[in-house]
């Protein structure tokens, strides 16, 4: 079944906002595309085309093939004439690669793994994002803020880190990040559960975010390092 628009206003409106911070609008619409897809979408659902998508979104046709080209080169969708713009399903061989670990994943063991691993991804993420990786991380952090319910702090702390992995450019990364994601699920709303565990959150998503604005591989991979040394002593403090 195909997807079906109903998002026209918000679009336009988190479109005007990432242009006024400077990005490029093919870069904006390429952010708000994939965060639709990501978040909303499954794999086989199929895209409006570029005539309403670029009235939807207030801009041209030239801009949203651009757009979409840069999503087809990330392998997020394909398109084909007479087929459309169809959502693609994520690596095959790293989704079955992955799942083969989540039922004897130990919360121990999968701190250990994050710290290994995550810091690396900031890394990466700081050599390769592109443009509108970086609109898709400020998105996220302008939603972030103490004022959020834990669930809604937690909803966003899972975005912020998955978006780096997609701005690492490895899909084995991805689906690593994904399936972590439930793994540590107990820990996170922990660190959620209280004011100062949402400070901590957002304070140490911005860090990052400024080593990844400016590629400094090395500050990322301590920006991550130090965020995650942070939360695990909040929820051990914080554990009966």
């Amino acid at each position: 079944m195909g997807y079906t628009w109903s998002y026209q206003e918000t679009m336009v409106r988190n479109g005007d906002a990432m242009i006024r911070r400077g990005h490029t609008l093919s870069a904006s619409t390429a952010a708000y595309l994939e965060n639709m897809i990501t978040r909303e979408l499954k794999p086989g659902d199929k895209l409006p085309p570029e005539r309403v998508l670029a009235e939807n979104l207030e801009v041209s046709r030239t801009t949203i093939r651009e757009a979409l080209n840069e999503l087809e080169q990330r392998r997020l969708l394909t398109r084909a004439p007479g087929r459309g713009t169809i959502v693609l399903p994520r690596s095959a061989n790293a989704t079955a690669i992955l799942e083969t670990m989540a039922d004897d994943a130990e919360q121990g063991h999968v701190a250990e793994l994050r710290m290994l691993i995550e810091p690396q991804v900031a890394g990466l993420a700081a050599e390769r994002a592109i443009e509108s990786d970086l609109v898709s991380l400020e998105e996220i952090l302008a939603s972030t803020h103490t004022g959020l319910n834990p669930a809604e702090s937690l909803q966003q702390d899972v975005a912020f880190h998955l978006q780096l992995a997609r701005a690492a450019r490895n899909p084995l990364l991805i689906s690593l990040c994904q399936l972590s994601s439930g793994w540590v699920q107990n820990v996170r709303a922990r660190s959620h559960a209280t004011r100062e565990g949402r400070r901590l959150s957002f304070d140490g998503h911005t860090q990052i975010y400024q080593a990844v604005r400016v590629n400094d591989h090395d500050a990322a991979v301590t920006a991550m390092t130090d965020h995650l040394a942070d939360v695990a002593r909040l929820v051990e403090r914080r554990t009966p």
